[in-house]
């Protein structure tokens, strides 16, 4: 059941909290958002310097559209492989979903990856017929996290999902203070890779609508959709390796939060509302607040650039593609570009960050430090 009310933004209460209450008192919150949706889709790779990236993926479902627009972006030390597991999963249920490669590897610029994830919805809204530009949502993990919420404080999206995230030098809580686009934030096990307990401290600061949950033992791993072979090292300090049962509730409340607020779905909205969050017992410490929402702001032109085939802005050159039910379009050749200096997702720990830095020198010892655990292990192994 769908309705346009979602479609005012002068609500003064949280319109899935209004919507998803009355769904709940009608038990239609059966479905689970945590199994992939019915749309097919088609992937393929982000320019490398679109919108600053330095790369990245582009997931748009196959149908006619138009689909809202999302925006899922990476933590410290990964990349967009870390977020296509969601990419995909989002698109499945009509969204499309561009994730991108952050630059600056082991010395990110948080406020500039914001602003990349600013970019990036214009760049999207102008480059594929089928994105609609007034229906936003922005997800983030760890770092993407901070880099989605400084997005957000700006651009203010009609949906925010935010995935263990983490703050430095206190930007993150200025900018999620500022908030007024109804948010969710699944928060996983404090650990050396999160700063859980001082983000979650934030509270209901924001001034819009806001669903704060735990998931019941999550390690800051499982916010992401891509394996990492080192999160369950203990000097990595990011807890366990990721559980796809885990990942699974990350992905059932984000999917959830998105067709609510940028579809309208009442079911979708009734999995949120207090008594359903309470009620599930793979989450913890669960609350919900109404508040205003705020009109989004401009994105990029509008969209309004004509273009030959009827849609807005340039019509992009895909780089590949390969298609969500083995079509016969063909995958590409090589694999996304890996931001400068990074390290490749599968060697490192997690995609975390060191509370309170920005320089990643923290990070770049504990990688270090890492990495020479795992030298010593290997020349041992080969002296035996």
């Amino acid at each position: 059941m769908k309705l346009s009310l979602l479609e005012n933004r002068g609500s003064l209460v949280g319109s899935w909290v209004l919507l998803g209450a009355l769904a709940w008192s009608a038990n239609a919150h059966a479905a689970d958002y945590g199994v992939k949706g019915p749309e097919a889709f088609t992937i393929t790779n982000l320019a490398p310097g679109a919108s600053g990236a330095t790369g990245g993926k582009l997931v748009v479902p196959n149908g006619a559209g138009p689909y809202p627009i999302v925006i899922a972006s990476h933590g410290f030390s990964a990349s967009s492989a870390n977020q296509l597991g969601w990419a995909e999963h989002f698109a499945s249920y009509g969204f499309v979903v561009a994730a991108p490669d952050f630059p600056g590897g082991l010395q990110p610029d948080h406020v500039k990856n914001g602003t990349i994830v600013e970019a990036l919805v214009g760049e999207v809204a102008r480059t594929v017929p089928k994105a609609d530009a007034t229906r936003v949502g922005l997800e983030g993990h760890s770092a993407g996290g901070l880099a989605t919420t400084l997005a957000a404080a700006k651009i203010k999206p009609r949906a925010v999902v935010l995935f263990d995230p983490v703050d430095a030098n206190g930007i993150g809580k200025t900018a999620y203070g500022t908030l007024c686009s109804s948010t969710l934030v699944l928060f996983a096990d404090p650990g050396q890779c999160n700063v859980t307990a001082q983000w979650k401290g934030f509270g209901p600061i924001t001034t819009g609508p806001l669903a704060l949950a735990n998931v019941v033992g999550a390690s800051h791993c499982d916010g992401e959709n891509a394996a990492r072979g080192l999160c369950s090292v203990p000097v990595v300090g990011c807890g366990s390796a990721a559980a796809p049962a885990r990942q699974t509730v990350h992905a059932r409340y984000a999917t959830a939060h998105f067709l609510a607020l940028l579809k309208g779905d009442t079911a979708a909205a009734a999995t949120l509302v207090a008594t359903a969050l309470a009620a599930d017992t793979e989450l913890a410490e669960t609350s919900v607040k109404a508040g205003p929402e705020c009109a989004p702001a401009p994105v990029g032109d509008g969209g309004t650039t004509p273009r030959p085939d009827g849609g807005t802005g340039p019509t992009p050159t895909p780089t590949g593609t390969t298609t969500s039910d083995g079509g016969p379009t063909p995958a590409p050749s090589g694999t996304s570009p890996t931001p400068t200096g990074a390290v490749p997702a599968g060697d490192t720990g997690c995609g975390c960050t060191t509370a309170g830095t920005t320089s990643g020198a923290g990070a770049v010892g504990a990688l270090a430090a890492i990495g020479a655990l795992v030298l010593a292990v290997r020349r041992r192994r080969a002296r035996a």
